[in-house]
C-alpha cells in the first residue's frame, strides 16, 4: 500500500496548543486544553504547549548554554549521540543559581498535564541537554531506553529548545536492532516502512521559542540535521508517576535548594556542594524499573 502523501490524503500534524492568558495567570490549564492534551497523548505519544517557557529565560539559558556547547564540541572526550556524523552532543543545563527557572524544570502546565496520565505527583528525576551543531548526518529512528519497560506510559520527556525551530510505542526486545557500522541501537528498518505505510509517517514540527514538548518515553524518534550555523540546543526533563521504582536522582547546585517552585512535582535530587563543575555531567544514565 502505498504511503499517506502518495495517496493524497492529510498529513499528520502534532497537536500544539496555546494557552491562554488566564492559564498563565493560574499556573493551571484548563479542562478544554487538558482534555486536548490528555487525547493527543493517548493518539500520538505528544503534545506541545506552544507558550508555555518566558522565551527571556530561555534567551538568558541560550546566552550562556551555546558558548559552552562549542567548547565542548571542541573536546574529542564529548560524548557524541550517534557518532560524529549527526553533530550532536550531550551537554548538561547551566546549574548555577540565576539559570534554574520554575517554567522551564518545573513546568507547571506540562505538570498538570502528566498528573492526568499518571496520577498525582509525579517525580522529576532527570534533567539534561543535547546541542546539535551543523551536520549532514541524522540520527537513525530510536528510543531511549532498552530495557523490558512496563505496557503503560512511566514516563514523560519534557522537551525545550531554546530558539525556535523548523525543519530547514514499542518495546525494545521487539523493535531495535543494532546498527553493525555505528553499533548504536535503532528501530529496526522493516518497522519503519511498515509505519509510513498505514499513515503514519515522521512529522518534523515547526515549533515557535517557548513551546515545550511532552513526549512519552516510548515514542520513537530522531534528531534531524541543524542546516543553519548556530547550535540548538534542547533541554529535557523527565517525569515519572509515584508507582516507578528508581533510585534515579538529578545532580542540582545547593544554592537553589528553597528557591525553585515545584508544584505538584516531588523532585528526586541529589544536592550538589558549591563548586559543582556541571558541565562535567555523565552521559549514562540508569532509567530502569527496579525489581
Amino acid at each position: 500500500m502505498p504511503a499517506a502523501s502518495q495517496r493524497g490524503l492529510p498529513q499528520p500534524q502534532v497537536t500544539q496548543i496555546e494557552l491562554t492568558p488566564g492559564e498563565l495567570a493560574s499556573h493551571k490549564i484548563g479542562s478544554h486544553h487538558l482534555q486536548a492534551a490528555v487525547e493527543a497523548l493517548h493518539r500520538d505519544g505528544m503534545v506541545v504547549l506552544s507558550n508555555a517557557v518566558d522565551p527571556a529565560h530561555l534567551d538568558k539559558l541560550n546566552e550562556r548554554m551555546v558558548p559552552e556547547a562549542k567548547g565542548l564540541y571542541s573536546r574529542a572526550a564529548t560524548h557524541r549521540n550517534f557518532g560524529n556524523e549527526t553533530g550532536n552532543i550531550q551537554q548538561e543545563p547551566v546549574l548555577e543559581d540565576g539559570y534554574v527557572f520554575d517554567d522551564v524544570l518545573a513546568n507547571p502546565w506540562a505538570t498538570d498535564v502528566i498528573q492526568c496520565m499518571f496520577g498525582p505527583n509525579p517525580s522529576l528525576r532527570f534533567y539534561s541537554a543535547n546541542t546539535a551543531f551543523k551536520a549532514r548526518g541524522r540520527q537513525p529512528p530510536h528510543i531511549d531506553i532498552d530495557f523490558d519497560f512496563p505496557k503503560v506510559p512511566f514516563g514523560y520527556c519534557v522537551n525545550i529548545n531554546l530558539v525556535a525551530t523548523s525543519p530547514k510505542m514499542a518495546r525494545p526486545k521487539d523493535v531495535l536492532e543494532t546498527n553493525p557500522d555505528t553499533g548504536y541501537r535503532q528501530i529496526r528498518a522493516d518497522l519503519q516502512h511498515r509505519r509510513r505505510d498505514i499513515d503514519c509517517p515522521p512529522i518534523q514540527p515547526s515549533l515557535p521559542k517557548g513551546a515545550l514538548i511532552i513526549r512519552d518515553f516510548r515514542l520513537w524518534h530522531a534528531g534531524m540535521p541543524n542546516q543553519t550555523d548556530e547550535p540548538r540546543v534542547m533541554l529535557v526533563s523527565v517525569q515519572f508517576p509515584g508507582w516507578y521504582r528508581s533510585d534515579l536522582k538529578m545532580k542540582l547546585p545547593v544554592m537553589i535548594k528553597n528557591k525553585v517552585q515545584w508544584g505538584d512535582l516531588i523532585p528526586c535530587v541529589e544536592w550538589m556542594p558549591e563548586g559543582y563543575d556541571y558541565l562535567k555531567g555523565a552521559h549514562d544514565h540508569d532509567f530502569t524499573l527496579l525489581p
